[in-house]
C-alpha cells in the first residue's frame, strides 16, 4: 500500500501493529493516515491535556481500529479523559457496555468461568461512573451488576471466604444508590423499587415481628420524600400492612396518610417546574427558578437534600456553566449539615466541568484553607488551575484565582509578616510577573482590576507607596472615564498622603478626574472634589475646585440635552456615550433585546426571592432623599419632577404648600442619586432660589399607641414640634396587629424636638374612649429617630461568642462524652447534638456546646484538630443566624438559602432529612 508521503512507523510501534491487524480484517477500516494521526494525537494529549477534543478523537480513532486491537490503549485514554474532565452518562455507559462485551467473551471462551480480575474492574468501573453526575441510570447499571453478580456466586455455590458479592455488599450498594439518587423525583423509584424488593424477600423469608416493623420504618421514611410514584408507595405500604398488620390497619394507614399529605403539598409547588423540564430538561432558568423555590419553602416544608438534589440534576443537563457549580458551593457551605468530603467533592469535579472557571479554583483554593488543609495541597490547587492553560485566555477569570492565591499568601504569613517579608513579596511579585506577561495591559479586558488593586493593597502594606502609586497611573490609562476608579485612587491616597500632611496629591487625583469630559458619573467627583476642598482646601482652592466643577457640569448637561433631544423615545439617558463607547453601544444592545425571548416565567404557587432580590438593599427612604425648599407657592409636583428627573430616579414626591412658599420632599432610588441632587442647591426655579438639603433624621418610628390611632390622632401629638410632611402606616393585609409608622417632619431638628420630648412619655387616650381597648397599665409611647442601617444588638450564647460549632464527631461518642470533654474548660451551660433520624436514635456527626462565657468557650477552642479515633474535630465559634431564622444562608442561582436554626421545628427537619437516607 502506498504510504503517499506519510510518516513510516516503526515495526512493532502499537500504531503500525494496530494499523496491520485492522487492515487483515477490513482494509478501509483503520488506514495508514489512522496511524499517522493517532501518533499525533497520543502525544497531543500528553503535551496539551486540557485539549478536550484531541481526547475524544483519541478514544474514537482507538475504537475504530476494532476489538482486541487497541484495549489497553483505549482504557488508558478514557481513563485519561475521565480524570481530566466530567463526563456524561453516555461515555459512561459505552466504556461499561465494551467492558462487559469482552469479560463476556472472554468468559465464554474459558467455558463459562468468569475471570475475578476482569470482575473486579468491572466493579471499580461501575462504582467510578456514578461519581461525576446524578444519574438513576449509571446507579441502576451498577446495583444491577452487584445484584446479577451475587445470583451468580450463589449459583456457582462459591463458600462466603471467597465470595466477592455477599448479601451484605448488595445491601451496601443498594442503600448508596437509595441515598443517592432518593430525591431525583421522577426516576428514583427505579433504584427505591430494587431496594423494597429485596426487603420483602427477607419478610417473605422471615416474617418476623422485627423485619416487618424495619420495613415499615422505611417506608414511611420514603413517604417524606417527594416522588413521582408516591401514590404506588402507598398502595405498596396498604398491602404489607394488609397482609401482616391487617389488625391495625386503619391505625397505621391513617398515620401514613398524614405523612403523604404533606408531601404531595411539596409536589404540587415542584410539579410546574417538573412539566416543563420534561420536554426542556436542561432549560437553566427553569433550573434556577426550581432551586429558588426549594430552598425558599417554609421551614417546616424546607428540606436540605431538595435543592441539592435539583443542583446535581441540573448540572448534569448543563454541566459547563460555572454559575451553577459557583451558587451550588455556596449553598453547601451555607448549610452545616454537609460535611467536608461533600463540599470538596462538588469542587473536585467542578473543576473538572469548568477548568477554565477562577471562581470554582478560588473555592477550592479557600475552603482547602478554610477545612485546614496542609499548604502543599492548597498550593497544587493554583499550580494545577495554572496548568489548565485555560486561565490565560480570560484575565478576570484568571484575576479571581490569583487574588484568593495571593490573600491566602497574606493569612498564611500575617503572623509573622516581617520575618518572612522576603517570600511573601517574591511570591506576590511571581503571581503579578505572570499577570503581566500572559496580559499585557493595552490588551487586557479586566473591568473589576481585582489583581492589580490588591497588588497595590499588599504595596502599600509592604510599605512601598511609590511602586503602589505607579500601579494607579498603569491603570488609569484603562479606567479613565470610570468615577469608580478616581474615588478608588483618590480614597487610597487620603489613607497614605494626608497623614503626612500631603493635601495636594490626594486633591490632585479628583482635579484629573474633573477635567476629564466623559466621565461616567461626574457629579461623584464633583462632591468628592468639593468635600474635599471644603475640609482641607485654601479660599483660592476652593474657588479653583467650583471653577473646575461648573465648566466640568455645563458640558455634561449640554451633551445630556442633545442626548435628550435626539431620544425617540422621548426618554432623558443621564449620560451621553462618547464617540465609539463600546460600553454604552453594548448596554444599548442589552436594552433592546431585554423582553425578546425571555423565557417565560413559571407560575409558582409562593414566589421565589432571586439573589438579585436579595443582593439588593432594602428601601432606604432617610437616605435617599432631599427636602427642597423655597419653591414658588404655585409649583406643581411634575414642575419639580421635570427639575430633578436627571438627578436619578425619582421614586416619591410630595408638595407642601403654605401662604407665600412652597417645600417639596422627594425620595431617590439611591443615596448616590441625593449627592446629584444637591447639584441644584441656589439654583433659579421659576424665579425662585431654592435650597437642597438631604432629608436624613427627619422621620420618626413611632409605636406603642392605641390600635385604633389613626393619622389625625398621630397628627394632632406631634404637629407642635414642626411643620410635618408624610404619615405613613405600614399595611394591615398581613398582619393586622402591627401597632407602628412613620412621621416625616421638614426639618430635623423638630424630629429631634419631638423624640427627646415624647419618647416614653404617656400616650394620650383616644377621642372616643369607645375606641380604647382595655389594658392594665398605661401606654408609654416609644419614639426614635428612624435609620434602618441600625440594628438591635441581639443576645444569647451565639450572639456573645459563648457557642462552638463541633463538626466530625465520631458516631461512637454519645452526649456524656462531649461533656466530659468540654467541660474541664469552664462550666457548660448547653449540649445539643441534633439527631440523626428516628430509626437508630444517632447523631449527625455535629452539635454546639454552650458555655456560660466567652472566656471559657475561647479556652475550648484548643480542641479543634484533635483526633479521635479515625477522625479529626472540628472546633469554632458558632455563627449567628441571618435575619431568616438560619445560621447563614444561600440559595441557588439566584434566592436565599436557609440554614437550620436550634428549636425544636429545626431539629425535627434535620432529623426527617436523615432518617429518609437508609
Amino acid at each position: 500500500m502506498s504510504n503517499n508521503g506519510a510518516a513510516v512507523h516503526p515495526p512493532g510501534s502499537p500504531a503500525q501493529n494496530g494499523a496491520n491487524r485492522a487492515q487483515a480484517d477490513d482494509d478501509t477500516l483503520f488506514t495508514e493516515e489512522d496511524a499517522e494521526r493517532l501518533g499525533t494525537l497520543i502525544e497531543a494529549v500528553v503535551t496539551t491535556p486540557y485539549k478536550y477534543g484531541n481526547h475524544v478523537e483519541l478514544v474514537a480513532l482507538l475504537k475504530r481500529a476494532g476489538p482486541g486491537v487497541f484495549d489497553d490503549e483505549l482504557r488508558d485514554a478514557r481513563l485519561r479523559i475521565a480524570g481530566l474532565f466530567l463526563m456524561d452518562e453516555n461515555f459512561w455507559e459505552e466504556w461499561i457496555n465494551d467492558e462487559a462485551k469482552k469479560r463476556e467473551e472472554k468468559a465464554e471462551a474459558n467455558g463459562g468461568v468468569y475471570d475475578d480480575e476482569d470482575t473486579i474492574k468491572m466493579l471499580e468501573l461501575h462504582a467510578r461512573s456514578v461519581n461525576d453526575l446524578l444519574s438513576v441510570p449509571l446507579w441502576k447499571g451498577y446495583v444491577e451488576f452487584v445484584m446479577n453478580e451475587h445470583e451468580r456466586e450463589k449459583k456457582e455455590g462459591r463458600p462466603a471466604e471467597l465470595s466477592m458479592f455477599e448479601k451484605s455488599t448488595l445491601e451496601n450498594v443498594l442503600v448508596e444508590a437509595v441515598n443517592a439518587t432518593g430525591y431525583s423525583i421522577p426516576d428514583s423509584h427505579q433504584i427505591w423499587d430494587l431496594y423494597r424488593d429485596l426487603k420483602l424477600r427477607d419478610v417473605q423469608a422471615n416474617p418476623s415481628a422485627d423485619n416487618i416493623a424495619l420495613l415499615k420504618r422505611y417506608y414511611l421514611a420514603r413517604f417524606k420524600v417527594p416522588h413521582a410514584t408516591i401514590d404506588q408507595t402507598f398502595a405498596d405500604y396498604s398491602s404489607l400492612i394488609t397482609q401482616h398488620e391487617n389488625h391495625s390497619y386503619e391505625e397505621e394507614l391513617v398515620a401514613a396518610n398524614k405523612i403523604v399529605y404533606e408531601t404531595k403539598k411539596l409536589l404540587a409547588v415542584f410539579q410546574p417546574f417538573e412539566d416543563h423540564l420534561a420536554t426542556t430538561p436542561n432549560d437553566v432558568n427553569v433550573w434556577a427558578q426550581y432551586i429558588d423555590a426549594a430552598v425558599n419553602l417554609h421551614k417546616k416544608q424546607f428540606d436540605p437534600e431538595i435543592p441539592k438534589a435539583l443542583y446535581e440534576r441540573a448540572i448534569k443537563g448543563s454541566p459547563a456553566i460555572p454559575a451553577i457549580w459557583d451558587n451550588y458551593v455556596l449553598y453547601l457551605l451555607d448549610h452545616q449539615i454537609f460535611q467536608i468530603l461533600t463540599i470538596d467533592g462538588v469542587l473536585e469535579r467542578g473543576v473538572k466541568a469548568c477548568p477554565n472557571s477562577g471562581t470554582l479554583w478560588a473555592h477550592m483554593i479557600r475552603t482547602r484553607e478554610r477545612f485546614k488543609s496542609t499548604a502543599e495541597l492548597i498550593e497544587q490547587v493554583k499550580d494545577r488551575a495554572v496548568a489548565t492553560g485555560l486561565l490565560s485566555t480570560n484575565a478576570e477569570e484568571y484575576s479571581i484565582m490569583a487574588a484568593a492565591w495571593i490573600s491566602y499568601l497574606r493569612r498564611k504569613y500575617a503572623n509573622d509578616l516581617d520575618e518572612n517579608r522576603l517570600v511573601f513579596s517574591e511570591q506576590v511579585e511571581a503571581v503579578m510577573a505572570d499577570f503581566e506577561q500572559t496580559f499585557p495591559s493595552k490588551n487586557r479586558n479586566d473591568q473589576p482590576y481585582i489583581l492589580p488593586r490588591m497588588y497595590i493593597s499588599i504595596l502599600t502594606q509592604l510599605g512601598e507607596i511609590a511602586k503602589a502609586r505607579q500601579q494607579w497611573q498603569d491603570l488609569a490609562n484603562k479606567h479613565a472615564r470610570e468615577a469608580d476608579f478616581w474615588l478608588r485612587w483618590y480614597n487610597w491616597e487620603r489613607t497614605v498622603s494626608l497623614p503626612s500632611g500631603d493635601v495636594l496629591t490626594s486633591s490632585g487625583v479628583l482635579e484629573t478626574a474633573v477635567g476629564i469630559k466623559s466621565l461616567d458619573a461626574p457629579e461623584r467627583i464633583c462632591e468628592a472634589l468639593l468635600e474635599f476642598e471644603r475640609d482641607y482646601g485654601s479660599a483660592f482652592s476652593m474657588e479653583k475646585a467650583e471653577v473646575k466643577v461648573k465648566k466640568l457640569m455645563r458640558v455634561v448637561q449640554r451633551r445630556r440635552a442633545l442626548v435628550a433631544a435626539k431620544a425617540p423615545d422621548g426618554k432623558t439617558n443621564l449620560i451621553a456615550p462618547a464617540a465609539g463607547d463600546s460600553g454604552a453601544e453594548e448596554e444599548s444592545k442589552i436594552s433592546k433585546r431585554k423582553g425578546h425571548g425571555d423565557q417565560p416565567e413559571i407560575a409558582n404557587p409562593k414566589k421565589a426571592r432571586t439573589e438579585s432580590d436579595l443582593g439588593a438593599p432594602t428601601r432606604d427612604r432617610e437616605h435617599a432623599t432631599v427636602i427642597v425648599e423655597g419653591l414658588p407657592a404655585d409649583v406643581t409636583e411634575q414642575k419639580v419632577s421635570n427639575f430633578f428627573k436627571d438627578c436619578g430616579e425619582i421614586k416619591s414626591l410630595k408638595v407642601v404648600t403654605n401662604d407665600t412658599l412652597a417645600s417639596a420632599t422627594i425620595e431617590f432610588e439611591t443615596a448616590e442619586d441625593v449627592l446629584t441632587a444637591q447639584t441644584r442647591d441656589q439654583k433659579m426655579l421659576d424665579g425662585h432660589t431654592i435650597t437642597v438639603r438631604v432629608g436624613a433624621e427627619t422621620t420618626l418610628w413611632i409605636t406603642n399607641f392605641p390600635s385604633a390611632a389613626d393619622v389625625e390622632y398621630i397628627r394632632k401629638i406631634f404637629t407642635p414640634f414642626g411643620e410635618i410632611v408624610d404619615i405613613r402606616f405600614p399595611s394591615l393585609t398581613v398582619n393586622n396587629k402591627r401597632r407602628f409608622c412613620y412621621l416625616q417632619y421638614k426639618r430635623s431638628e423638630d424630629a429631634h424636638a419631638a423624640q427627646q420630648t415624647l419618647h416614653d412619655s404617656p400616650a394620650p387616650p383616644m377621642s372616643s374612649p369607645s375606641n380604647e381597648e382595655p389594658t392594665s397599665k398605661p401606654r408609654k409611647l416609644i419614639v426614635k429617630i428612624s435609620d434602618p442601617s441600625q440594628k438591635q444588638h441581639r443576645q444569647g450564647a451565639v450572639y456573645e461568642g459563648r457557642e462552638l460549632f463541633v463538626r466530625n464527631i465520631p458516631m461512637s461518642m454519645k452526649e456524656a462524652d462531649i461533656r466530659k470533654m468540654f467541660s474541664k474548660y469552664g462550666p457548660l451551660e448547653r449540649v445539643h447534638l441534633p439527631s440523626k433520624d428516628e430509626l437508630f436514635h444517632t447523631h449527625q456527626g455535629f452539635g454546639f456546646v454552650s458555655y456560660g462565657n466567652a472566656e471559657d468557650a475561647k479556652k475550648a477552642l484548643e480542641l479543634d484538630m484533635t483526633k479521635i479515633g479515625d477522625r479529626i474535630l472540628s472546633v469554632t465559634v458558632a455563627e449567628a443566624r441571618t435575619t431568616g431564622g438560619a445560621r447563614g444562608g444561600r440559595a441557588g442561582f439566584g434566592g436565599r438559602g436557609r440554614g437550620r436554626g436550634q428549636g425544636s421545628d429545626d431539629s425535627a427537619n434535620r432529623a426527617d432529612h436523615r432518617a429518609r437516607r437508609i
